[in-house]
Formats: structure tokens, sequence, C-alpha cells
């Protein structure tokens, strides 16, 4: 929410304008950073290799002081998941149901396609590893994000997981947009009553759709506390209930994490999700220039693009070079791709279409509105 003069947001993201929060996109910029880092240690530590020697630091100054996940485990992920739903609930107070389950569709299918058709042809060469090799079947459930629902099934991208996660979000948000506006509380209090019931019907699942099912249970209420944080900011909830209701969510997570040994991300999972919740409320608040630079806001807008790619980008060229020419060459290599790729992903899919379904909104009301105006005449 920039100045009007700026070039539209793409669909799913608010237009930047005077009420927008500059600190989500520094946030979402130094989330992805800690994604890319979690992988590419977990990709040297099961390699054995002790090259990387920034995860050293990290790890010695930064996890154990903090008493964190292993390799930095769900800070990237569960900072993108409450930034998600500060953002979806900022934005459905505003659309209805349909035009802001079409807004997020087009926000968040096209570009996935792209990734999951990559990885696809990495994994078909060898140079990405997957946990099944794949056949063209794989490809269709991953396409849909369906493939963590059947069991045996290849996962060509191991970060799609927690997309499964914002679509059943963004379809209970969907749902409940009419109460949201009446009741603003009800909402995430019906997410908790759900997360609860899932959390009992899915007691220690092995795979397929009852694990799925339960990661979703697991993660759903990172997102209802970035919904809460946006309603108290909005001034459409008292401080007083969205405590209550946050606290409520965090028990849950606690209970979830608690009550299975597969949950995704390490046992300090509701710890980092309490300093999550803390560094997003500090962020909300930050709007000096480091916040508003254009550096900021063109990293920020491809922070979703890095996140798609990175696993099958990096991590491949990791594997394919890092042999012949070591690790830290391979790295660069790695991130020069990634920073190609991500900037054609975002130029050529993501922002064309962010922009030509806006375009096709606007005719499509001003068709309602002059048909409108006939039928009055």
């Amino acid at each position: 929410m920039t100045q009007t003069a700026e070039r539209p947001a793409p669909a799913g993201a608010p237009a930047r304008g005077s009420h927008y929060m500059h600190g989500l996109d520094v946030l979402r910029v130094i989330c992805s950073v800690a994604v890319l880092y979690n992988h590419v240690a977990g990709w040297a530590k099961m390699r054995g290799s002790d090259d990387f020697w920034l995860a050293d630091l990290i790890e010695g100054g930064v996890v154990e002081s903090l008493h964190l996940n292993e390799l930095l485990g769900f800070v990237g992920v569960g900072t993108f998941l409450v930034i998600s739903g500060v953002v979806v609930t900022h934005v459905s107070t505003r659309e209805a149901p349909g035009q802001f389950l079409a807004r997020r569709a087009v926000r968040l299918f096209p570009a996935l396609w792209v990734a999951i058709l990559l990885a696809w042809v990495l994994a078909l060469t060898g140079v990405l590893g997957v946990n099944h090799p794949p056949e063209f079947g794989d490809l269709l459930l991953n396409l849909g994000l369906l493939n963590y629902s059947v069991a045996d099934a290849s996962t060509l991208l191991a970060v799609t997981w927690t997309l499964t996660v914002q679509v059943v979000f963004y379809l209970l948000a969907a749902a409940t947009i009419p109460l949201l506006r009446r009741w603003p509380w009800l909402p995430p209090a019906i997410g908790a009553a759900l997360v609860s019931v899932l959390i009992s019907v899915t007691n220690n699942p092995t795979e397929g759709g009852p694990a799925s099912l339960r990661i979703i249970a697991s993660f759903l209420p990172v997102l209802f506390l970035g919904q809460l944080v946006m309603l108290v900011r909005g001034k459409r909830l008292a401080p007083l209930p969205a405590i209550a209701l946050g606290l409520v969510h965090l028990w849950l997570a606690a209970r979830a994490a608690a009550t299975w040994s597969g949950t995704p991300d390490g046992p300090a999972y509701v710890r980092t999700l309490v300093l999550i919740l803390l560094l997003l409320l500090l962020c909300t608040r930050a709007n000096g220039r480091i916040a508003r630079s254009r550096v900021i806001k063109v990293l920020a807008d491809r922070t979703y693009a890095v996140y798609l790619l990175h696993f099958a980008v990096v991590l491949g060229t990791l594997n394919l070079l890092a042999d012949p020419l070591g690790f830290w060459p391979a790295l660069g290599i790695g991130l020069i791709v990634l920073a190609i790729t991500t900037e054609l992903l975002h130029r050529f899919v993501e922002r064309p279409l962010a922009r030509g379904f806006r375009r096709w909104e606007a005719r499509r009301a001003a068709r309602k509105t002059e048909f409108t105006r006939s039928s009055d005449r």
C-alpha cells in the first residue's frame, strides 16, 4: 500500500496505500532467506559436508542461543504462514467470497504449476532427488496439491505442503467472510473448533490423507494467529478477546505438536511460533526508509517465486555441480540461476496474470454497471 502512482500489487496481495504495513515486506525478505538457508544447510548436512561454515555460525550463535529448531526449522515457513493470515484477513474484509477465491487462485496456482513442471523435469533427469520416482500421475497430483493425500505418491517440491494449509485457510476465510464482517471473533473461534476436531480424529497418522489432515490441523493455528493480529490492528476486534482466542490457537498448536511425533520442523515449534508473533508485531510498526525502499519492495514482490523455485533450482544445482566444482562455486551458480528464474517467473507469469485478471474484473464491473444503467432507462 504505497502511493497510488505505483503499479498494482499482485493478485492476492492488498493494494499498497497509506495503511500498508511496509514492515511485512522486510519480514518476507528475511523469511525467504531463512527458508533458503534451511534447505541449503540441510543439503550440506545430509551430504556430510563441512564446507557450509555459515551453518556453524548460525547454529551456534542463533539456534542454540534461542533454543530454536535445528537449521532454523519453521522460522521461514512459520513467518510466511502468519503473514498470509494477516494479508488474507485484510483483503477478505473488502472482497466478496467468489472474488476472494478467484484472486487467491490466480495468485497461487499458475506460478506453482510452472515450478512443479520444472521440478518434474529435474526429477526425471535425476538432478533433483524426490521421495519416489515420479510418474505422469504424480505430476497431476502435484499440480493439484493432492500428492500429500495419496500414500506413496512422489512429492516433486517438498515446500508445497505449506500451500495445502494455506488453501484450506483460504476456503475457510471465504466461507466466513460474512461472519468476519459482522462478528469478527467468530471465524477464529470456528477455526479453533475445527482444528481441535481434526487433531482428535487424526491420531498418530503415518501417511496419506490422515497425515495430510494432521499437518493442516497442526499449522492452521499459525494462520489464525495472523488473522487475529490483523483484526486487532484494523480495530475490528478488541485486544482482550483477540488475546484469549490467540492463546487457544497457541494451545492447539502445542497440543498438535505434543501428540504427534511426525510434526514437521522439530520440537521447538511452539517456541518458534511465539518468537515469530513477537517479530510480526514489531514489523507491523516498521515504516522507516529501509522498509519503504525500492529494493525491499522489489525483493518482497518476488518472495513467492523464490519460495517455489529455490528447492529445485538451488538444490538441483548443488546436486549437479558440487562434486566437480566444489560447494561454494556450485552454490553461487545456483543462486544466480535462482535469481534469473525468479525474475522470469515473476515477470512473465505472476505479474501479467495478476494485471490481466484485474483488467478482466474491471471490464466485467464496467459491463455490469452499463447493463444496470440501461435497465434503469
